[in-house]
This record gives C-alpha cells, sequence and structure tokens, in this order.
C-alpha cells in the first residue's frame, strides 16, 4: 500500500493557497485538548454503569482512533502535467448558483482543460440560459428527465479522450481558486482512482439548521474522512467536488449505469458508488485544501428529503462493499464498522427508551440525552480548523456552542430517516425535487477582461438524442 495518501496540508497553507480564502488550517494541540476534556466528561456517564457503558467503552477509543488518524502528517503531492475536464450536472438549480460556480471555475489558478454542463430536462430554464451564455462552456441538455448517472455519463462521454481526470461539480458549488489544483495532486500517486474534496456549507449561518449541518460537514470530511484517507479508503467521494480518474471511470460506466438493487434501478447515490468502484482496484482520498462551498438545506422538509436519500445509499453500497470488495481491502474494514456502530447506537435508543424501563424500572433518558450531546462536542472538536475569511471568531464559537443540538437531531431525526430508508430502500430520484429548493443571496458578477474565457467555446445547446 502506498506511503503517500493524501495531498492536504496539516499546517496553515498548503502549496498553492493564499491567505484570504477559506482553507483549512490543522491546530492539532487545540483539537486534542477538546478531545481530552470532553472525552473526559463524556467518561463519567461510562462509569456510572447506566446502560451506557459498553457503548461507551467501544465508541470513545473509536473517535480517538478517528481523530489520531485524521491528524497524522501527509506527504504533499507534487503538480502534475494531468489534463482536467469538469462535468457540472443541473437540475432544476437556481441560475445565480451556477452562475457562482462556472464563475469559481474561471478564477482558479489551474484552469480545467474543458468544461461541460449536463442539463438534465430541467422544468426551470434560468440555469440552462445562464450556462448558454458563458463564453467557453459546453451545454449538453437530455430531451426528458435521465438521472444524475445518466446525466454524468453524458459529460463523461463527451469528454472521452481529451481529458486524463474527470471533476464532477455540483451545480450549486463554487470552488476556492486552489481546489482543482489541489484536488490534482493526488493523482501524482498512481495508486490514486478517485479524490474528494473538502466540501462546507455556503450558507453556514443562515439559521440554526445550518450551523448544525456546518459543523457535521466539518466533521464528516476533516475527521471521517480525514482518518479514512490516511487508510486509502475514503468510502464517498462527495459528488459536490468528486474527481475521478477517467480509465476507472470508463471501466466501470456500464455497470455504474445498469445497477440494480432489490429489482429496481439505482439511481441515488452516484458518488458513493463510483467510489466504491475505485477502491476495488485503487485509492480513494481527500484533499483537504481542495475547498468546494455548497448549499445546504435551510427546512426541515429539504432536509430530511436529503437525508432520506443519502441514507438508503448508505445501506445500499455499505451492502455493494462487503459483498465486492474484499477482507484484505480497509475499504470492507470500514463499510462494516459504519454499519455495525448504526446499529449498535440504534439498539441502545431502543435500550433506553424500552428495555431499561420494562427491565428495571427506571428511566435513563437524561443520562443518555446528555451522552448524545457531549459526544457531538467531541466528534466536533475539529470545527476550528476552517477558516472562513468572511466568518468571525464569534460565528464560530456560537455554532460550536449549539453542536449538542445535533446531538438531538441525529436522535429523533436522523435516526428514524435511516430507519425509514431502509423500509424505502426501492425508491429513488433525482435529487427529489421537482423545483428549486435552495437560491443563492445575489452576488455582483466579477468584471474580467476578454481574455479570460473558460478554456473552450462551444455551440449554445446540443441536445441529446
Amino acid at each position: 500500500m502506498s506511503t503517500a495518501r493524501t495531498a492536504t496540508t496539516a499546517g496553515a497553507e498548503g502549496v498553492g493557497v493564499r491567505p484570504g480564502v477559506t482553507r483549512v488550517e490543522a491546530k492539532p494541540l487545540l483539537a486534542v485538548l477538546l478531545f481530552a476534556g470532553l472525552a473526559g466528561l463524556t467518561a463519567v456517564l461510562v462509569l456510572r454503569g447506566s446502560g451506557l457503558s459498553l457503548y461507551g467503552a467501544l465508541l470513545l477509543p473509536l473517535l480517538v482512533l478517528k481523530l489520531v488518524l485524521s491528524l497524522v502528517s501527509r506527504p504533499e503531492h507534487p503538480d502534475n502535467a494531468l489534463r482536467v475536464g469538469v462535468v457540472v450536472t443541473v437540475y432544476n438549480e437556481d441560475a445565480e448558483l451556477l452562475r457562482q460556480c462556472l464563475d469559481s471555475l474561471r478564477d482558479q489558478n489551474r484552469r480545467p482543460h474543458r468544461v461541460v454542463v449536463v442539463d438534465d430536462a430541467s422544468t426551470d430554464p434560468g440555469a440552462r440560459e445562464l450556462a448558454r451564455s458563458v463564453p467557453g462552456v459546453e451545454l449538453l441538455v437530455h430531451p426528458e428527465n435521465r438521472g444524475k448517472r445518466e446525466a454524468l455519463a453524458t459529460g463523461f462521454r463527451a469528454l472521452e479522450g481529451t481529458v486524463d481526470v474527470y471533476a464532477c461539480i455540483d451545480s450549486d458549488a463554487r470552488l476556492e481558486p486552489q481546489s482543482l489544483r489541489e484536488g490534482m495532486r493526488p493523482f501524482s500517486n498512481p495508486r490514486t482512482e478517485a479524490v474528494t474534496g473538502m466540501v462546507i456549507p455556503s450558507n453556514h449561518d443562515r439559521n440554526l439548521l445550518t450551523r448544525l449541518v456546518d459543523v457535521r460537514y466539518v466533521n464528516a470530511f476533516l475527521i471521517e474522512r480525514g482518518a479514512y484517507s490516511t487508510l486509502g479508503s475514503v468510502l464517498c467521494v462527495c459528488g459536490v467536488l468528486a474527481l475521478y480518474r477517467a480509465d476507472m471511470v470508463h471501466r466501470n460506466l456500464a455497470g455504474f449505469l445498469t445497477q440494480r438493487f432489490l429489482g429496481a434501478p439505482a439511481v441515488v447515490g452516484d458518488d458513493r458508488h463510483l467510489t466504491n468502484r475505485a477502491l476495488l482496484t485503487g485509492e480513494a482520498v481527500l484533499a483537504v485544501q481542495a475547498v468546494a462551498h455548497t448549499a445546504v438545506p435551510e427546512n426541515v422538509s429539504h432536509y430530511l428529503r436529503q437525508q432520506a436519500r443519502w441514507g438508503r445509499s448508505f445501506f445500499r453500497e455499505s451492502l455493494w462493499s462487503l459483498r465486492h470488495h474484499t477482507p484484505r481491502r480497509p475499504a470492507w474494514w470500514l463499510s462494516l464498522l459504519e454499519l455495525a456502530q448504526w446499529m449498535v447506537f440504534t439498539s441502545m435508543l431502543a435500550w433506553v427508551l424500552v428495555v431499561h424501563p420494562l427491565v428495571n424500572g427506571g428511566m435513563v433518558l437524561l443520562d443518555y440525552l446528555f451522552f448524545v450531546a457531549a459526544m457531538s462536542l467531541v466528534r466536533s472538536v475539529r470545527y476550528f480548523d476552517v477558516v472562513r475569511p468572511d466568518q468571525r471568531l464569534r460565528s464560530r464559537l456560537l455554532t460550536f456552542a449549539v453542536t449538542p443540538l445535533f446531538g438531538l437531531l441525529n436522535l429523533f431525526v436522523m435516526i428514524p430517516m435511516r430507519v425509514w430508508s431502509l423500509a424505502t430502500l426501492r425508491r429513488s430520484a433525482w435529487g427529489t425535487r421537482s423545483r428549486i429548493e435552495v437560491t443563492a443571496e445575489p452576488v455582483p458578477a466579477v468584471v474580467r477582461p476578454a481574455e479570460a474565457p473558460l478554456p473552450r467555446r462551444a455551440p449554445a445547446a446540443v441536445p441529446m438524442p
């Protein structure tokens, strides 16, 4: 297994990352001190023997291991001469968000070789018309809605033979100037088949829900994906900014498009499934300085639909990994671990609310709620590693302070949604929306010199057969 796992910088700034942009500055001492203090408080409940002792005895060492792995110093990869083509898929997206996405591609310090926008028959034409007006963007339009996998495949086929790496970018994503360069660095290692960017919410301070989602994203990328990246086995290369070797994609494209589960076509979970296929032959890693901002749900109904979709993908792809990977690969064990952890956590909830009161005649709900809240803080100790130029310390402290509420959100919303996802595994839909659900705050267009268009000018809109 290769010793160079990830193109990421644990210090203040990565190569090609300039001050004034959103970036990750690892603060291992702060993370360790916060972790130790919060874990100590949590251990009090574990030692009280309130029914949490076994779960706590298993979970705390696991979190320690993840934190340590996520903080491991990783060697930097050099730049390479590989060509990168961008695929942006669009379905009923806010036109202003797409404009910000395409503007951020224009501002990259490593320019893409080609940029293809694929509109999957949106009923709202705003984003499609915006893409048509941008010089250098190739716009492809499906005559009917085919799903995100087919939209990605249309982009892959359009780029085939002209680039070495496909960068798949959601239409509501906005990249920092260094993101493509940092995302391309890991491909200097021939074992690397897929790279995930560091995804954070662009609307992180819009309301309480977006603050909770913000801290969850940072935890999911810096600790969970950071730890798995050290093992070369990130389980989900996030579709907001996902980079794949082109030859790996085309080796697996037929299986990617024809995947079925319980007799039904697998439509959602495209990023996780393509990651699973990449892990069959190579590594999937995190490029922590390849920062991508994305619009996250701002209302509960949108959030619930998103979580139901992700939950179905979690179960289906975890089972796919256990079936197709082998125990010789870390991805097999990590998939087993995630499934087991979810089952234990859900079983603990049943124990607290049902079994313990019936057997012992007393409730431990208060202890359990405190435990869940404390563990939410423990999981989020690297939140302060993310530096946003427009986010003041007071706002960061406020978000961290409300983190315990995410534990309650997980307890009373996300776990039931996972159960619902398990019961509705055969359902699928592209993005689960028939209209625009998240819009951008208007940002003035940046005036750029005429000599700096995106690399290639294409015909207006090319309808697909």
